[in-house]
């Protein structure tokens, strides 16, 4: 979105795709650090936070394999909402 090409459907179908990996796992980091101040299992909770963080490092190396290769495949289990941004 920074370059000129802001009107390239190809580019807005992936800031989309990217901005809704941003909003899912800031929203999971939310909770999950709600549930440990609550009081929860806070090694559990830390755990999961670890592997919340690995899926999204992940996703995002998919992303961008899939903008490289030129492909509008949505990323796994939040792609199809992210097209509703």
């Amino acid at each position: 979105m920074l370059t000129g090409e802001k009107s390239d459907a190809f580019v807005k179908y992936h800031m989309k795709q990217a901005i809704g990996l941003l909003i899912t796992v800031l929203a999971a980091q939310g909770v999950i650090k709600y549930v440990a101040v609550l009081g929860g299992a806070y090694g559990l909770l830390n755990l999961m936070a670890w592997a919340l963080r690995i899926f999204a490092i992940v996703w995002v190396v998919v992303g961008f394999m899939n903008a490289q290769r030129g492909e509008e495949k949505p990323l796994p289990w939040i792609g199809k909402y992210s097209g509703r941004l």
